[in-house]
């Protein structure tokens, strides 16, 4: 449930104590210039015993309120509530993905500097806003769990690892020629996606398909236990558990800089192959991963953005460029065939 506080109490929520522990902070556009700051706190009526009886939607609630700052929207929820709001242990923060570029950067300082964050939680971009991304839940989170903080904080259940920081996107924005990558958080139905990636550019968010997502993953060793569909002769055939590992450089050749990539991807196919059906099948691999390799790279620097982080190495080798250097790419797939029985 969510509840927007101007001055009011909250409800119906029971046993609350004297601290307020948030688990997840929302950020939308709020009314007249102000933020819509939404927070989130386990249902402190919950107990052990009764865990097992909750509905996903009754695991925590969530109260909102306008203010122009962080802090002055903890003082209003706090004097509502009359409980102590603890922001130490905030998992997520979601920011509203219709934000400005400008308005972004300047919400990310803000988080920074109030102190009371932990500049370790995870950082998303929320669609269609923050507080309808915080009200959904996963039908298989316990209390006090958080759906969207399992997502980023599991290493081996999904393909693509796409889980930021909050203090990795103000690093990201303290360096002009660095562009943070920010996951999209996509309320579908009852559930949520995060198969997209947004760059924060100084001047723009760029906010990725996910194929384009699921490419950029690859350039950046981010692609594990994935699958990957290719086409040869007409044929569709399918790799699983696919692990994808780059090594990226930028060297200077004369007075210009190159950027090399050599992407290594291994795997195996669904079904048994001949050994010339499979050297042919990681040749039509290599092919699409690099054709889709090289359209990212050249649209980021038609966007004037570098998710690569490819500028910053030019600064590192004292050879700042304004412009993407020319890529060379080399990718080099070994996905074997494996038999299966039925």
């Amino acid at each position: 449930m969510a509840v927007l506080l101007g001055v009011s109490g909250c409800g119906g929520v029971t046993g609350i104590n004297q601290t307020g522990v948030v688990l997840a902070l929302g950020i939308d556009p709020g009314i007249h210039g102000q933020y819509q700051w939404t927070f989130m706190f386990p249902n402190p009526s919950i107990t052990p015993s009764s865990e097992s009886s909750i509905q996903p939607n009754q695991e925590f609630y969530l109260l909102s309120t306008q203010a122009n700052t962080l802090a002055q929207a903890v003082e209003k929820v706090s004097a509502t509530t009359d409980r102590h709001v603890y922001l130490g242990d905030t998992q997520v923060v979601a920011l509203n993905d219709t934000f400005s570029s400008a308005a972004m950067r300047r919400l990310v300082q803000v988080l920074i500097t109030t102190g009371n964050l932990p500049p370790r939680v995870w950082l998303t971009l929320a669609e269609p806003s923050a507080v309808k991304t915080l009200r959904t839940s996963s039908p298989e989170e316990v209390v006090p769990t958080l759906f969207l903080s399992s997502y980023f904080s599991c290493d081996i259940c999904h393909a693509l690892h796409l889980a930021t920081r909050l203090w990795q996107v103000w690093d990201d924005m303290l360096v002009p020629s660095q562009t943070a990558v920010i996951p999209v958080t996509t309320v579908m139905h009852k559930t949520i996606e995060v198969n997209r990636c947004a760059w924060l550019t100084p001047s723009r968010v760029i906010v990725c398909s996910p194929a384009q997502t699921v490419h950029w993953a690859m350039v950046m060793g981010l692609y594990k236990n994935g699958a990957l569909q290719v086409l040869d002769n007409k044929r569709s055939a399918y790799a699983e558990d696919v692990r994808i590992s780059t090594r990226r450089r930028v060297d200077i050749r004369g007075r210009r800089a190159v950027a090399y990539w050599k992407i290594s991807v291994a795997g195996h196919w669904q079904s048994v192959q001949r050994n010339a059906a499979n050297r042919a099948l990681n040749l039509a691999a290599e092919r699409e991963i690099l054709h889709n390799v090289l359209a990212l790279y050249r649209w980021a620097g038609q966007e004037q953005a570098d998710p690569f982080g490819v500028r910053n190495q030019l600064v590192w080798l004292s050879a700042p460029h304004s412009s993407m250097p020319p890529l060379e790419v080399s990718v080099q797939c070994h996905i074997t065939s494996t038999a299966r029985t039925v």
